[in-house]
């Protein structure tokens, strides 16, 4: 048994971080699974046991065998009490035949050798597709000489596939959040990637007559703003931005990073009123924003903030200062550098953004982001996620959206991947070119953009896509097949929420190996595996404890990339967040494969356009245009081919008629309050039912009335 504690071994140029507890097997027979094994991880996990261990992962040297011969010969080895290793892979035979994890483990361990749990984070090779034991080496930007290393504790007895993919997340957690305070910020990264890439492809903007900027000239450009805007902005810590997703608003927003602000990207689809609401809460004194933008879309900053126009600021930069810009992004050395900016004093528990979403009652919360939280979650998507520096990202999500703003925004920036922007997702034509023009690898979407896509692109446009992952929302099967026999490429579905920076799960492609075998990471329906430094617990919702295996309850997500908190509110957070776990609201289970499936949502919110839309809050509004403080009507939602869900409305006409108000007079009330409108229910969405279903508490009985509304909305057409 070593110590307690990190332990640090050196093998090469690299340090092996090992985190206790760590027991050295007996000279019996013992089972490690790692969570995947490339031959680096071999070379580490070698050098840290003192015995000789046997590979023998089934997609590797098990490749020629049938599953039962292949679990014969792993018993074999066991039983002669070797150390054998094997990956924790979901394999498909040539003829069909399945392989799964939770099948094959239950054989192999029902001997009574111990099962050890082994993951390695971050991975350091992934696997290619065409032939058994082919791996793409590669390196993190993040930290290229460093991986850390932790054992569970061994299972005796036969284990199951789904409690060692468990035990695996949990161990990539303990990793992730030990390695934390360690990380570099996100700007920091950037200058160390922006130095090694200079003249590589950073930037290629759909929407910029200059087409491509390199990792060279986006640091002179954000060293260049980051100049001004500590002259201009000496005393605001935060500051507002108002602009699309592009190379303007990238390096707007890496410009704050590197001088220390912290950027608020403004939502320009919602309403003044709620970005209003949202500005009231920070101590936001300018917002940032361009004049061509601002023409198209007028914001007012309201009283004691001022707007900040970048063609009247940067665009009038002097010769010497773009020069001075220049000589320190390429010469300076990265120490001063860092000093005269101040970010060598950030940290990783320190803000880095605030993305606004909607609360329980609608309005709007500051989800507190810090460095950290968005390092670790491009940490974990890409130890994961098959995404290389070589790849070509198409970015077409908003910055307000915490997707958009870590994903496609630092991800880039952080691990050296050009990116292709383009500012409205809703135009699937020019969307479909860019994607061709770039040859883009990496696309992220939702399914309500998909659909635009599927409408308007040409055959050919997404050949270059080996990778298209769908959040935000529902990915429909049907929506998914058919875009993959129209493009040749299948979405797939991710999750995550603000509150995780956001991404926690994802699927990712089966890969076909040369001989025709298959290793499985997709699960239509689902919405995937855990990420590198995730872990998941489902709770009873009304008890807290955990639910039998394979039932559904609240899905709970901890990791390093759970927020800080909501901004000014730490009882909204002490509601949410119970002992690193964040509660998402959602219901789900695990299946065999350890891939969630989400069953429902027990928070009043419809996911409509990859937007969340407060049930409660539109059914308070609906109230506050009725004299009366009966209950009038319940709010529900249903699914909807085109956006997702859709708003329903549950009323007593009756009671309307009593008041003397029709439904459309009651919509114009609703409209008046500036709310968006994807919060507005349609005419042919108001249903009329006898009463609305109450509990014997008093409250509104939820499980019915989206019963009854799924029942209406269906014989309404």
């Amino acid at each position: 048994m070593l110590d307690s504690g990190w332990k640090r071994l050196h093998w090469g140029d690299t340090r092996i971080h090992l985190l206790e507890p760590m027991e050295q097997p007996g000279p019996c027979g013992a089972l490690l699974v790692v969570d995947r094994v490339t031959p680096a991880e071999r070379c580490l996990l070698e050098a840290c046991y003192k015995r000789s261990i046997s590979w023998f992962a089934a997609s590797e040297e098990g490749a020629d065998l049938s599953l039962p011969d292949w679990v014969a010969k792993v018993r074999h080895y066991l039983k002669c009490g070797l150390l054998v290793a094997v990956s924790a892979e979901d394999l498909q035979d040539s003829d069909g035949t399945p392989w799964p994890m939770h099948q094959w483990l239950p054989e192999i361990s029902a001997g009574g050798y111990p099962v050890v749990p082994v993951s390695v984070f971050p991975h350091w090779g992934h696997s290619q597709e065409g032939a058994p034991g082919r791996w793409v080496p590669r390196r993190t930007q993040l930290h290229e000489k460093r991986v850390d290393i932790v054992v569970g504790k061994p299972v005796v007895g036969p284990a199951t596939g789904k409690n060692i993919r468990l035990q695996h997340d949990l161990l990539a957690t303990r990793a992730s959040l030990a390695r934390k305070r360690h990380n570099l910020t996100p700007p920091r990264l950037f200058l160390r990637v922006a130095r090694r890439k200079w003249a590589e492809s950073c930037f290629l903007d759909g929407a910029v007559a200059t087409g491509e900027m390199t990792f060279g000239r986006a640091l002179t450009a954000s060293l260049l703003m980051a100049d001004i805007f500590k002259n201009l902005l000496p005393n605001e810590e935060m500051v507002g931005v108002w602009m699309p997703t592009g190379t303007g608003g990238a390096l707007v927003n890496t410009a704050l990073a590197l001088c220390g602000r912290v950027a608020i990207n403004l939502n320009y689809t919602a309403s003044q009123a709620v970005n209003d609401a949202c500005l009231s809460q920070t101590s936001v004194k300018t917002i940032i924003t361009a004049r061509r933008f601002l023409n198209r879309l007028s914001f007012e900053p309201g009283s004691g903030r001022k707007l900040l126009i970048l063609e009247d600021t940067v665009g009038k930069a002097t010769g010497f200062a773009k020069a001075r810009a220049y000589f320190r992004a390429r010469f300076l050395p990265l120490g001063m550098l860092e000093s005269w900016l101040g970010c060598n004093a950030q940290q990783p528990d320190d803000l880095a953004t605030i993305v606004f979403s909607s609360g329980s009652t609608g309005a709007p919360k500051g989800v507190e982001l810090t460095h950290g939280n968005i390092v670790a979650n491009i940490q974990s998507l890409i130890a994961y996620g098959d995404i290389f520096p070589e790849d070509r990202m198409l970015g077409v999500l908003p910055f307000f959206h915490s997707f958009g703003y870590t994903i496609t925004l630092w991800a880039p920036l952080c691990q050296g991947i050009s990116v292709a922007y383009y500012p409205d997702p809703r135009q699937g034509r020019d969307i479909g070119a860019l994607c061709r023009k770039h040859a883009s690898t990496v696309m992220l979407s939702t399914a309500t953009f998909l659909r635009f896509c599927l409408k308007r692109a040409e055959v050919g446009d997404f050949d270059s896509v080996r990778l298209l992952v769908c959040g935000a929302e529902k990915l429909p099967v049907p929506l998914a097949r058919e875009f993959s026999e129209r493009f040749g490429v299948l979405p797939i579905e991710g999750y995550g929420c603000t509150e995780l920076s956001p991404v926690s799960n994802i699927n990712l492609p089966d890969l076909v190996l040369a001989n025709g075998r298959k290793l499985l990471r997709n699960q239509p329906g689902s919405v995937g595996r855990m990420v590198s430094g995730c872990t998941c617990r489902i709770l009873d919702p009304d008890t807290g404890l955990p639910m039998p295996d394979g039932m559904p309850g609240m899905i709970h997500i901890a990791g390093a990339n759970v927020m800080r908190g909501y901004l000014g509110q730490p009882g909204k957070t002490a509601e949410v967040v119970h002992e690193g776990y964040y509660r998402t609201g959602d219901i789900g289970y695990v299946d065999e494969r350890g891939h969630i499936v989400i069953t429902g949502r027990l928070s009043r919110f419809a996911k409509s356009g990859g937007e969340m839309v407060p049930l409660e809050r539109i059914e308070q509004m609906l109230h506050e245009e009725l004299p009366s403080t009966d209950r009038v009507c319940g709010v529900s939602c249903v699914p909807d081919q085109t956006r997702g869900e859709r708003v329903v409305v549950l009323f007593v006409p009756e009671a309307l008629a009593e008041y003397g108000i029709d439904i459309k007079t009651w919509l114009k009330r609703l409209s008046a309050r500036g709310i968006p409108p994807l919060w507005i229910p349609s005419e042919r969405d108001f249903l009329p039912v006898p009463e609305i279903p109450i509990l014997g508490s008093g409250k509104l009985d939820l499980q019915q009335l989206a019963q009854m509304a799924r029942t209406l909305a269906g014989s309404n057409g």
